[in-house]
């Protein structure tokens, strides 16, 4: 029963935007805390600054299930330079495949919808100060039933760090491009993020915040932490105001999980393991698996 709700949820979604989601899953680093961790330091995250500098040379994959038969996919690559990084990554989502029927029930075949995409980040280190510029170029390619949309958009971003590295501010303006639908030509909205980062003085723990405006300046905020239990492992949490929203109040533990995502990270500096869970508020939960390679 939920399967179907959530396969509608995701289906009016599209028809109401046309666009698909900007913001979908494509790895636990996405959502193992709760969407927050612009400035974390991975190259998947769901709201990610361009200027994130991450050093180490490597190649991961994700997995992500949702229910419904819906996945998606997504390898990156990671090489680092002298004072460069530069970074990209290819996305997809498959939303599945139903039995099509037009207004008179009539079967009109398979009814497809899917999204793939390949982005590149550049960061840049200042050499005089603890200062990163980044940006990065995406282009996606949506097919919903008849509807075709093609996007091509652009992100830049600066984070400044603190006498400890793992104290940071950014600020990055995300997704600033044009979309085709059906050969129409159209304006994207960005989103703006203001992300920081907290080492707690007495505690193995980074908390992390970020404040997402997207169009008609609606606000959201991300609050997540990762806790440092041994030197390979790590585990995340975080979640966000979304847990309003997505609150049914059917009962108080689905109240308390919605909006809200977990995860560990195994990382022996060669091969990294992630997984993370991810709870809406109607009880739905997402998986996510990631595994990378550094060489």
């Amino acid at each position: 029963m939920w399967n179907l709700i959530f396969s509608l949820i995701i289906f009016f979604n599209i028809k109401s935007n046309v666009y698909g989601n900007r913001n979908a899953f494509t790895s636990p680093s996405c959502f193992s805390m709760g969407g927050a961790g612009s400035l974390f330091l991975s190259a998947e995250a769901q709201i990610k600054n361009p200027a994130i500098f991450n050093k180490s040379r490597s190649i991961t994959t994700s997995i992500v299930r949702y229910p419904a038969s819906i996945s998606s996919q997504s390898l990156n690559l990671n090489f680092p330079f002298d004072n460069l990084v530069f970074s990209s990554s290819f996305k997809h989502i498959s939303y599945g495949i139903f039995k099509g029927y037009n207004e008179l029930g009539e079967d009109i075949g398979s009814y497809r919808s899917n999204e793939s995409w390949v982005d590149g980040y550049l960061s840049k280190e200042m050499n005089s100060y603890p200062i990163f510029f980044g940006s990065g170029v995406s282009f996606k390619s949506a097919n919903f039933s008849s509807s075709n949309i093609k996007t091509l958009t652009s992100s830049i971003g600066a984070i400044g760090y603190f006498k400890n590295k793992n104290n940071a501010v950014g600020f990055s303006i995300n997704q600033i491009g044009l979309k085709l639908t059906n050969h129409q030509l159209s304006y994207i909205s960005p989103s703006f993020i203001l992300g920081g980062s907290k080492k707690l003085n007495y505690l193995p723990v980074i908390i992390y915040f970020d404040l997402l405006t997207e169009k008609k300046y609606k606000r959201e905020i991300f609050i997540g932490a990762c806790f440092f239990l041994k030197k390979n492992i790590k585990i995340l949490v975080g979640s966000s105001n979304r847990k309003i929203d997505q609150n049914t109040s059917q009962n108080l533990f689905r109240s308390i999980l919605g909006a809200t995502g977990f995860g560990f990270i195994y990382d022996s500096n060669q091969i990294l393991v992630q997984y993370g869970v991810y709870y809406y508020g109607v009880g739905i939960r997402v998986d996510g698996l990631s595994i990378g390679i550094s060489f």
